[in-house]
């Protein structure tokens, strides 16, 4: 190459620089990646939002199953077992009237029982002492406060009034049942040490001076309303660790998904942007006066004929670069 073509090859490197640089700043490549990757996570965020939008009402359950249906649960279950206390102490009372009625019974077709004939009758004690729910029990002692018939054979015989100390509110209602009916709550302390409330009915028997108790716990009968309620809870767990795994799998998808887009995007958008970069470069080169590059672009489509162009115009230019050279000095003859 002349010196001559020198300044003319500084000039085009001057005009083929700046578009290098703009094409390495964000060409055709990122252009491809972004056109067609931002769409698709713009896609899986509205499928996101939509999802998201329906399953709301199931997270609203979710977030009241954790807070709001506990503490509606919790009333519920403070109403129902307040309504099965109801029908405990319905139960109790009615077991106290039916055994002063079985009493009066027995002690009419019985005539003569009392004192020590009346306490060591077997058939009156097993009318006397009778299951009252679960762990509950009937009891008979005399308007004096002396027990006849327990369950416990180490409270027959003594004043229930010596109990005071360490019963009052089992006391106080035995007191108001020696003239009447008469029902209440008392603390018991279990062999545990565990405090539980009975509830004791008593009623007079008829025509006698005989007085029957009925008692138990009443959280006998308030305790299926609580095994509900720790089956629910139970079940709110066990749905919330399965929403919160499968909202875990779908994001570990959604991921694995779009690293992978990714991957096809970049490959596909560089099968393409390859062979023009190649083109490029070509261009570069002939524009340089390099007339000996070659076009090798193989495959078909837009680039591969814009390939056999430039290849076809590189052989065009030489051509005619050949044909002046051969052609040598012009000479003109005066």
């Amino acid at each position: 190459m002349t010196d001559r073509e020198k300044p003319w090859i500084k000039y085009l490197d001057k005009i083929v620089a700046p578009a290098k640089q703009r094409i390495n700043k964000f060409g055709l490549q990122g252009k491809l990646m972004s056109g067609v990757f931002i769409p698709i996570v713009f896609a899986f965020l509205i499928i996101g939002g939509l999802l998201f939008v329906s399953v709301g009402p199931l997270v609203s359950i979710r977030s009241l199953g954790s807070n709001s249906l506990n503490e509606l649960g919790s009333a519920s279950v403070q109403e129902s077992t307040a309504l099965l206390n109801k029908l405990g102490e319905q139960i109790i009372r009615e077991k106290a009237e039916s055994v002063a009625k079985q009493i009066e019974i027995y002690l009419e077709s019985h005539p003569g029982l009392s004192g020590t004939s009346l306490v060591n009758n077997h058939r009156l004690q097993e009318i006397a002492v009778q299951r009252v729910g679960q762990t509950g029990y009937t009891a008979v002692h005399n308007n004096k406060g002396i027990n006849y018939f327990h369950v416990n054979p180490k409270i027959v015989g003594i004043n229930l009034h010596g109990l005071a100390g360490q019963l009052p509110d089992f006391v106080k209602i035995m007191k108001e049942g020696l003239s009447g009916p008469a029902e209440g709550y008392y603390n018991w302390k279990d062999v545990d040490g565990t405090i539980r409330q009975k509830y004791m009915y008593t009623t007079p028997v008829e025509g006698t001076t005989l007085v029957v108790a009925a008692t138990t716990y009443i959280d006998e009968f308030g305790k299926p309303a609580s095994v509900i309620l720790g089956k629910v809870g139970q079940m709110q767990g066990t749905y919330s660790a399965r929403y919160n795994n499968r909202f875990l799998i779908f994001l570990v998808v959604v991921l694995i998904v779009l690293v992978v887009l990714l991957v096809v995007i970049y490959k596909f958008s560089l099968s393409i942007v390859r062979p023009i970069r190649h083109l490029s470069e070509v261009a570069d080169k002939i524009s340089m006066g390099d007339l000996d590059a070659m076009v090798n672009i193989e495959g078909e489509g837009e680039v591969a004929v814009l390939g056999e162009s430039i290849e076809r115009m590189r052989t065009s230019v030489k051509t005619a670069m050949d044909r002046l050279e051969n052609k040598g000095p012009i000479i003109v003859r005066k």
